[in-house]
């Protein structure tokens, strides 16, 4: 692993509570003379150089080999800083790899193409934590967005395995909910993947907690009307849920300003990198999941908004890396709160509630 030590850079950040970190450093095995890699950035006023810094001085306290690198947020689609991608590329079997970023570290190259990182888990042996889009959260929801962490893992697991298993079994799920919700996809023999750190079985963002599918790319047809939702390095949470429109598999209108924009600008950056068909592939339908953590809420950060049981969520934009068939640069959540679901004809989620 290459070492690099911006601990420095850091120094203006006050720390966090540690005890909201002994969770993650039990599931992931980290222990004395573990390798670890930290992606962080220093922008003012978000929770992930504080998230960093105290994950930094745990571990070092442990005694793990710690490489440190701080690069500059940015909400711009495209490749990671030079000096992270080299870094990602020495990890090796047993390391850890733990991305505590603003935004987003960009994405994984080799030789100007984007190499897929489950590639290079698989490849090369690490282990991933990945925590980004952390730059919207507000500071009075600092606090419910730690409790995510703890959440029972036992019921976790045993919730995604349930969800897992009837998901296996379907072929049509039609979500409603009480906002105007009424959206129907296909995920027939579609790729099913568990987030309860699991990270032999694919890189783990944290907090931990959802059940997700890859739709057929063309299935999904209706309306979701979501009340969170993520653009390039942050999460929205409107004042008036946002209503979105599919046909085809595609989305074809939607009430969210910013949605529409980020929509624009991922078009315009994956023109400059000459994605194929770019301009269907960003509004392709990529991903429906289901939240299994009960400590975790809507707090307008992405990776706890869609963990929150009660709540799912659907994607649009790239799937290839969770095993479908639609590619380009982006990938972007929205949220359903309290949806009724049905799998094929049978009810499996009420206003919420699971009934598997």
């Amino acid at each position: 692993m290459i070492q690099a030590n911006d601990y420095s850079k850091l120094s203006n950040f006050k720390t966090v509570d540690p005890k909201n970190l002994e969770e993650m450093v039990s599931l992931y095995k980290i222990k004395k003379g573990t390798n670890v890699l930290i992606w962080t950035d220093n922008k003012k006023g978000s929770i992930a150089p504080r998230i960093a810094k105290t994950f930094y001085d745990e571990l070092k306290e442990m005694g793990c080999n710690i490489s440190l690198i701080v690069g500059k947020p940015t909400t711009k689609i495209g490749f990671a800083p030079k000096r992270i991608n080299e870094a990602i590329f020495s990890l090796g079997e047993g390391d850890v790899f733990a991305v505590i970023a603003s935004h987003g570290k960009g994405y994984t190259s080799k030789n100007k193409k984007r190499v897929l990182i489950k590639k290079l888990i698989a490849k090369q042996g690490f282990r991933m934590i990945s925590m980004s889009s952390l730059a919207s959260l507000k500071s009075n929801k600092v606090n419910a967005f730690l409790k995510s962490f703890t959440p029972d893992q036992k019921e976790v697991e045993s919730l995604n395995k349930r969800i897992a298993r009837a998901m296996e079994k379907t072929s049509e799920v039609r979500i409603t909910c009480s906002k105007g919700t009424d959206l129907s996809l296909n995920i027939e023999d579609r790729p099913i993947i568990m987030n309860h750190a699991n990270w032999k079985e694919y890189s783990t963002n944290y907090p931990v907690g959802e059940t997700y599918t890859v739709p057929v790319e063309d299935s999904a047809i209706g309306k979701a009307v979501v009340s969170s939702y993520k653009v390039s390095g942050k999460t929205i949470l409107p004042k008036k849920p946002v209503e979105m429109v599919f046909e085809e598999g595609l989305l074809v209108e939607t009430t969210g300003k910013a949605m529409a924009h980020n929509i624009n600008m991922t078009i315009k950056a994956n023109k400059k990198f000459k994605t194929e068909n770019y301009e269907d592939a960003v509004r392709t339908i990529a991903e429906f999941g289901i939240g299994t953590n009960k400590k975790a809420s809507i707090v307008g950060a992405m990776i706890c908004d869609e963990k929150t049981y009660g709540t799912c969520h659907i994607a649009i934009g790239s799937n290839k890396h969770m095993g479908g068939n639609n590619y380009c640069l982006g990938h972007f959540d929205s949220v359903i709160v309290k949806p009724t679901i049905y799998f094929d004809d049978k009810m499996i989620m009420e206003k919420g509630k699971l009934l598997l």
